[in-house]
């Protein structure tokens, strides 16, 4: 990843002396595991592990430039720091192969991965949460095409927000639990030349967190890797979203919302005025380029046979760079959230634009409850919407005036907040009321999530 959208926590997660970590505390469980039948001290282990403390990137590619092979250089390194160990020397890597060392790696650096992606989703529902409280009661008029329709809440559009971010949460969680598997079962996965059995393998993998791949060929099946790529591939897409939307009510012409702007910032090169969304649209172009890597997890699923490494090449860029995109937008999400800024006089102002045409569909109901036809009261309000645009009056005085409209309709002046009145229950359906005492979030029965 460039470093201008790294993730230092994902970098961490993904270099190669972590990566050369994992596969020492592989081999050690391994060993530990033969050493109750050969000859293997307990000393020799030991010393292997502390090997982590002094791992040499540098030397193991330079190995890997005369074996054209990661893992054999990997192996070679090993056995240049301990040449006087005979039980490294002989029984090192028995019965594995390449991929037993680096999927089931893989496995536990996106399994550290997604706790990162999680902690810093977990921030902005805190932080989406408070917003949908905080302005619950605040009518903002509602588009549909880009143009007015409704009266909405603006807490009740972050409260869709937060609905939306815990189900990425929940998913994520999934895909975590999916991801949990490594495989010690040798060359076609069938422990045909393993020196261990499958009850061995399941216990060196838990004590790596891991469970066993069931039938695994060569490799874990990639269907697991395309389940994550794709989950965060949504996630982006949620936090697109959020910007997208956030990025038109920053127009000129809405102007009811504003990213943070900090002291000094500039908007634009030429024209000292602008203050573009840019933060926003940061995301919205990073959720394209994660959704190009969900894609390559997908074609990485079909291999030959047992196993090819046409995956391998592109999983290298695409599972670390899918990583520190998704904890990016994360962390650049929060900073647009904490610093937003919404301004209440210009939702009004936006509101005297539509007027009163905003409440047409209400007016329908009424005439409709008063015994006109649809299609008459329809095409009443419609005219009315008309005359009162080209006259610049009220749609209520219009509808007044108009003999058709039955008196008993008893229409009357309303105001946007008048249009909210189903908001609280909808929150409490979306299990996000908090009980007064305890603080906790009280849940329907019927809510789904």
């Amino acid at each position: 990843m460039i470093e201008r959208y790294q993730s230092p926590a994902v970098a961490g997660i993904f270099s190669d002396e972590t990566r050369f970590g994992i596969f020492l505390e592989i081999e050690a469980l391994l060993l530990e595991e033969l050493a109750k039948k050969y000859p293997i001290a307990a000393g020799e282990i030991a010393r292997l592990r502390k090997l982590k403390n002094s791992i040499s990137t540098r030397t193991i590619r330079r190995l890997e430039a005369e074996t054209r092979h990661e893992i054999t250089a990997f192996l070679e390194w090993i056995w240049s720091e301990m040449p006087q160990a005979p039980g490294i020397k002989n029984f090192l890597h028995l019965g594995l192969t390449s991929s037993d060392l680096m999927d089931t790696a893989l496995a536990v650096q996106s399994c550290r991965a997604i706790g990162v992606v999680l902690k810093s989703l977990e921030e902005n529902l805190k932080i989406l949460e408070t917003l949908a409280q905080r302005y619950k009661n605040l009518a903002v008029m509602g588009r549909t095409h880009g143009m007015h329709a409704e009266i909405t809440s603006l807490g009740f559009k972050f409260l869709g927000f937060w609905c939306e971010g815990r189900r990425n949460k929940k998913r994520m969680e999934a895909a975590r639990q999916e991801i949990a598997v490594g495989k010690l079962s040798g060359s076609v996965g069938n422990f045909a030349s393993s020196a261990i059995d499958p009850a061995a393998e399941e216990r060196l993998l838990a004590k790596l967190g891991l469970c066993a791949e069931p039938a695994a060929t060569q490799v874990v099946a990639r269907d697991r890797h395309a389940v994550v790529l794709a989950r965060l591939a949504i996630v982006g897409g949620w936090v697109e979203r959020i910007a997208t939307e956030l990025r038109h009510l920053q127009r000129t012409e809405v102007a009811e919302a504003g990213e943070p702007f900090s002291r000094g910032q500039h908007g634009s090169s030429s024209m000292p005025h602008k203050r573009n969304p840019v933060l926003c649209e940061n995301l919205c172009g990073l959720a394209r380029l994660l959704r190009s890597y969900a894609l390559t997890a997908m074609e990485n699923m079909a291999l030959w046979h047992e196993r090819d490494i046409s995956h391998s090449s592109a999983e290298r860029v695409a599972v670390p760079d899918a990583f520190h995109l998704a904890h990016f937008m994360m962390i650049r999400l929060k900073e647009i959230l904490s610093g937003l800024t919404i301004d209440r006089e210009k939702i009004r102002a936006n509101f005297r634009l539509t007027g009163e045409a905003t409440f047409s569909q209400a007016y329908l109901n009424a005439l409709i409850a008063a015994g006109m036809s649809r299609k008459q009261a329809y095409a009443a309000i419609q005219a009315a919407s008309g005359r009162a645009a080209q006259k610049n009056t009220s749609l209520l005085d219009e509808l007044l005036a108009d003999p058709a409209i039955p008196k008993k309709a008893k229409l009357k002046k309303l105001q946007p907040e008048d249009l909210l009145a189903q908001v609280p229950v909808l929150f409490k359906r979306s299990a996000f009321v908090r009980t007064e005492n305890q603080g906790r979030r009280a849940r329907s029965r019927n809510v789904c999530f």
